[in-house]
């Protein structure tokens, strides 16, 4: 199967610089060494200052507060939602995001309430790394990145505007060290029960988050009805 050629320079410039994986969506971590280096530091990190923090906020704050000012900070990065939506030729869940951002800033306050999810109107969770895909930048490769953590070469750039770029852009300088500070502590404590269960559960955590992380990517990027596997297909197939 060959790439689409929507966007073919952008395709090119972000998966040149290493071998991509045969078949589309397939997992590949060639530069697996770099990555678990990269994991055991962050894992250090995050056991010795954010876990704490996060599990100190989910005792001291009140579940309805967390999940308000969680609420906040999704109503923002909805603006990022809906700009993919459109790119990847979605209007109905570009549509919804964007009803949810008017229903949600007015009746919400600011987002505080999830008014549109009481409504039905579901947060689309769309991104630019679904965008490339959507575009046929299907196949790339595994990288475990400071501060958004799991990623791929192709969902980097997405995970760091989503994360990072696309609050102070549209906050401006309302989103200071203090609120991005809040915006990180609230997020990781909604991770908190995946990342325990992955810590007691996997003989590998970090085998673990990689293989859950590309099942994760490869669900949102068919809006949650991915093909079926042809068993069938690999023993079939022209080498």
């Amino acid at each position: 199967m060959t790439f689409r050629r929507v966007s073919l320079i952008l395709v090119v410039a972000l998966s040149a610089c290493a071998q991509l994986p045969e078949k589309e969506y397939a997992v590949s971590d060639p530069l697996e060494k770099g990555n678990r280096i990269s994991y055991d530091i962050i894992e250090l990190v995050d056991k010795a200052i954010a876990r704490p923090l996060a599990i100190g906020y989910t005792r001291i704050i009140p579940t309805p507060l967390q999940k308000g000012i969680a609420n906040v900070f999704l109503n923002i990065r909805t603006v990022d939602s809906a700009i993919n939506g459109l790119l990847q030729g979605k209007p109905k869940a570009a549509g919804t995001d964007i009803a949810r951002i008017l229903l949600n800033t007015t009746l919400g306050i600011g987002g505080i309430f999830d008014i549109a999810g009481r409504m039905g109107l579901k947060y689309q969770e769309e991104d630019f790394g679904q965008t490339l895909a959507v575009w046929g930048y299907t196949r790339t490769r595994y990288l475990y990145f400071p501060i958004v953590g799991p990623s791929s070469v192709r969902d980097l750039p997405g995970a760091i505007i989503n994360r990072v770029l696309a609050p102070r852009l549209i906050v401006g300088n309302h989103y200071d060290f203090w609120i991005g500070t809040l915006d990180t502590v609230s997020y990781r404590a909604e991770n908190l029960a995946e990342t325990n269960i992955r810590d007691a559960s996997a003989l590998d955590p970090y085998s673990f988050t990689r293989e859950a992380y590309f099942q994760r990517r490869k669900f949102l990027i068919f809006d949650g009805n991915p093909p079926e596997e042809d068993i069938f297909e690999e023993f079939f197939e022209d080498d």
